[in-house]
């Protein structure tokens, strides 16, 4: 059972806050920059039994959450890899603010001859998702759901510098320790990637990772030799 805070409803916006105060000083002219802010989310948990992923009532509960954790972050643009389970992530949050949701690559869609579905790679959505959350207008805050195998590529691409020679990654530090899925703390689900980013500047102006409910195993520490 997932256990949740009361005030998780006001932690984004004081984030927001903060950086804000710390990067646009009133009286500055890089005050009237107005950058892009993006957020993105794995999917909730799911059933992992064939023939199709659907989210558990764990997945669906901590879905349910997103839409408490946005409450107060006015949402521009709402995005979702192609798969059903990613969408189903952010239903509840596109109703809440009355916005569509985009997946990238469409389902349905013709990529490399194939109709796009939940069996395509989670790899294909790598270039269109960075496209698309690379070239939003300015004053846009977006909220992207993504799969376990292209969210470290996407921050990559986004301007996240890749930890050199396969290091990890310090609390705090802007960087991604992979750009696959061969680091990705596959039993976590409760992590949210915010990124705040300037158009015409390749790294963002922040990068801060945060937690929306428990139920996540903490790592387990390096044995002593």
């Amino acid at each position: 059972m997932l256990v949740f805070s009361r005030d998780l409803k006001n932690l984004l916006a004081i984030v927001l806050v903060i950086i804000a105060a710390q990067l646009w000083p009133v009286n500055e002219p890089r005050a009237q920059t107005r950058a892009v802010s993006i957020f993105i989310v794995r999917h909730t948990e799911t059933d992992q039994s064939p023939p199709t992923l659907k989210l558990t009532a764990a997945g669906r509960q901590r879905a349910e959450l997103l839409v408490q954790t946005f409450r107060d972050v006015k949402l521009t643009h709402i995005f979702a890899s192609h798969t059903s389970w990613t969408r189903q992530t952010v239903e509840a949050v596109a109703a809440a603010q009355a916005l569509p949701i985009v997946q990238l690559p469409a389902p349905g869609s013709i990529l490399e001859g194939r109709p796009v579905t939940d069996e395509t790679s989670r790899r294909a959505v790598i270039e269109p998702m960075a496209a698309a959350l690379t070239q939003l207008p300015p004053g846009s805050v977006a909220l992207a759901a993504l799969n376990g195998e292209n969210i470290f590529a996407i921050l990559n691409q986004l301007g996240v510098p890749l930890a050199p020679g396969g290091r990890s990654c310090s609390t705090g530090s802007m960087c991604v320790p992979c750009t696959d899925n061969t680091c990705f703390p596959q039993k976590e689900f409760d992590h949210i990637w915010y990124l705040l980013r300037e158009p015409g500047r390749a790294e963002p102006l922040a990068f801060i990772k945060l937690r929306y409910g428990a139920g996540w195993q903490r790592p387990a520490r390096p044995k002593k030799e």
